[in-house]
């Protein structure tokens, strides 16, 4: 298949907004999400064809226009106040619906929270649940839509999300506080765009894949990169915070789509200006 293909994606935030509009440059129809008609309001202001889509673990409401697709990106994570079962409930619906509609690929959008800290490196084969709701919800989802017999799905397990307005600032920097020391597990903005449209261009369905950057740096050493970036001092702080962790391995994914990180280590965010992708 080919760039006829019709993407919708719920929804069109931080991530999803980006990624429409790179799809869009690349030739692909494309159809954007969000709750309200501001959100909807915006997309359609940069060109994006957009709609009102409601979703929650009762009720999903919105155009048949935006199911009208063959390809659905899924970017909405738990909400930490409603719950581990509210998401999962959610996911049953949504899947339930697809299945009447023609859509037939679903990407995933999850997380690394799906791996508990075991002091070492996870994999997609690690099968250790974590404590956390947000965790154990992403796993939920995930079967959930893994199992369909009506549409492949593939997951991407991103690690903390990283660029543009979400990098240490100022103010943030200069605060006293104390710094957990575990290995950080993130991923730019740009790869998770390139990662989705690169799974999307080779048709690879019916995986998951974890995606971080093979480099995990101390957060002490991300927060020294970006005080240097910044042209300011680092404060004195508390002792370092140790404690449980796990280092995310996404050797999978190198060797499956043969995907090359733009940022494969977080410090070089601090040494260039990030432009988006086109």
């Amino acid at each position: 298949m080919g760039k006829g293909e019709k993407i919708s994606i719920l929804s069109c935030g931080w991530l999803g907004k980006p990624l429409a509009l790179h799809l869009k440059a690349a030739g692909y129809p494309v159809k954007g999400a969000r709750t309200s008609e501001a959100g909807v309001a915006e997309l359609a202001a940069l060109g994006l064809e957009a709609y009102t889509v409601i979703l929650s673990e009762e009720v999903l409401t919105g155009p048949d226009a935006f199911w009208d697709a063959d390809i659905l990106v899924v970017n909405i994570p738990p909400r930490r106040e409603r719950g581990m079962e509210a998401h999962v409930a959610e996911i049953a619906l949504l899947r339930s619906f697809l299945e009447t509609t023609r859509i037939n690929k679903v990407v995933f959008v999850s997380s690394t929270s799906v791996y508990a800290d075991i002091n070492g490196l996870v994999t997609e084969d690690n099968e250790e649940v974590p404590d956390t709701a947000n965790g154990q919800a992403l796993r939920a989802a995930e079967a959930l839509l893994l199992a369909s017999d009506h549409f492949d799905a593939t997951v991407l397990r991103f690690g903390g999300l990283i660029g543009y307005d979400r990098l240490p600032d100022a103010r943030r920097i200069q605060e006293g506080k104390r710094i957990n020391e575990q290995p950080m597990n993130v991923i730019h903005r740009d790869d998770c765009i390139g990662i989705i449209r690169m799974v999307i261009e080779k048709e690879v369905w019916g995986e998951m894949f974890n995606a971080c950057a093979s480099a995990h740096p101390r957060r002490s050493h991300y927060y020294k990169a970006a005080a240097q970036a910044l042209g300011i001092e680092l404060p004195r702080r508390l002792p370092a915070e140790e404690g449980p962790y796990k280092i995310v391995g996404s050797r999978k994914l190198r060797h499956v789509l043969g995907y090359t990180f733009k940022y494969d280590d977080p410090l070089l965010v601090f040494d260039q200006v990030a432009k988006p992708l086109k």
